[in-house]
């Protein structure tokens, strides 16, 4: 079959200050390389650069060509709004220029990704779909006003309507935005893992055990100090366990400093600082179990990859996690739930064999792995660009 050339236009992504944002817009974007021509175009401001100043840099991973166009941030939202539209007008020239031809847009997070999109569409009739991944749809951040404004939300809800395709990790996420008006065709599309990465450990015994949390330390949705509280009360009644914190962001050092007040760091509890690639997968395989315990998600990555390597997943029921993490594959708790994640990690520790590693693995491979994310994202083009015909 013939391949098309997408672009994708995503608000997060892997940037020179930060590899972690938006990593599973990369591997969406590594997935769809496989059966097409993926250009990722992404432009965000640079707090170390001048206001106004523009900085363009180009590359080449996993056959993916990404351009990264940087500028200074002005005091003006105007004045911002302005330069990203010159920014994408830019890049997309640029990309063109390479290319020849865009085939579809493929927008990551809304709103202001979907711009240039819909001027493609209405300027050269080349259809764009969008993947939304964002948590700021659900009824418990509405409530904090995360998706203010009857201006934000028009706009929303038409790029939404004239997108051929809405696709999101999970179904939760799709009910909320339908509950908000934002009309059109959904698909559930969830996030990804490289099953050949991650994967099982040969050696499954460790003492002391291994517990490990992997997140891009957003506090107010991870909730690791809770993690922290419930651990650094368990080990009064055990000590046959250690905590391993992986990642690092905004709140690390917070969190860090908080973890410090139990005297457990360097001896129940580790922080390893970010990981990748192998060393993460490797770290995530030698474990006896993942502990989330978020206020709020969709459905991470990190619990994709957890269920990759066969290795049980101890996570709050929010967001779409529920929506795979079956009874033999971990443990389901309640958000701010100290008594049930202590108990949760308790019974993880003492009864392993209540897992079925196997299955978990199997699951992950059929739902998670960069080729069936391929071959999903290949319908939705291949019909989108028909339709748009």
């Amino acid at each position: 079959m013939d391949r098309k050339k997408i672009l994708f236009i995503p608000r997060w992504y892997p940037d020179r200050h930060d590899n972690m944002l938006g990593l599973f817009v990369q591997k969406h974007a590594m997935a769809v390389q496989s059966m097409h021509d993926v250009s990722v175009l992404y432009v965000t401001t640079d707090t170390t650069m001048n206001p106004g100043a523009v900085v363009i840099t180009e590359n080449v991973f996993h056959g993916i060509q990404e351009l990264h166009i940087y500028f200074g941030k002005h005091n003006s939202g105007f004045k911002n709004a302005i330069t990203y539209w010159n920014c994408y007008k830019k890049g997309i020239g640029m990309i063109v220029e390479r290319e020849k031809k865009i085939d579809l847009t493929h927008v990551h997070i809304l709103t202001r990704a979907a711009i240039p999109a819909l001027w493609l569409k209405f300027t050269q009739k080349i259809p764009y779909i969008i993947t939304e991944h964002w948590s700021r749809y659900l009824p418990v951040n509405l409530r904090n006003g995360s998706f203010p404004g009857w201006w934000r939300r028009t706009i929303t809800r038409f790029v939404v309507r004239n997108s051929a395709a809405i696709t999101t990790v999970t179904k939760n996420l799709a009910t909320a935005m339908q509950d908000l008006g934002l009309e059109g065709q959904y698909y559930i599309t969830p996030n990804i893992a490289d099953i050949n990465d991650f994967k099982p450990a040969i050696n499954n015994f460790r003492n002391p055990k291994k517990l490990v949390h992997v997140s891009c330390f957003d506090e107010p949705a991870k909730n690791i100090k809770g993690i922290i509280d419930v651990i650094a009360e368990l080990t009064k009644e055990r000590i046959d366990f250690n905590l391993e914190i992986i990642g690092d962001g905004k709140d690390y050092q917070e969190v860090h400093d908080y973890a410090m007040q139990t005297k457990l760091v360097g001896s129940r509890i580790f922080f390893t600082g970010l990981l990748t690639g192998k060393e993460l997968s490797d770290h995530m395989a030698d474990a006896d179990a993942l502990v989330m315990f978020s206020n709020y998600e969709n459905f991470p990555c990190t619990i994709v990859e957890s269920m990759a390597c066969g290795v049980p997943v101890i996570s709050t029921a929010v967001g779409g996690i529920p929506e795979h993490l079956q009874k033999d594959f971990g443990i389901l708790i309640q958000a701010k739930d100290n008594a049930g994640l202590k108990a949760a990690i308790e019974s993880v520790l003492d009864q392993p064999q209540q897992f079925n590693k196997d299955a978990m693995r199997k699951y992950a491979i059929t739902n998670f792995s960069m080729e069936s994310s391929a071959l999903t994202f290949d319908s939705i083009y291949r019909n989108a660009i028909q339709n748009a015909g």
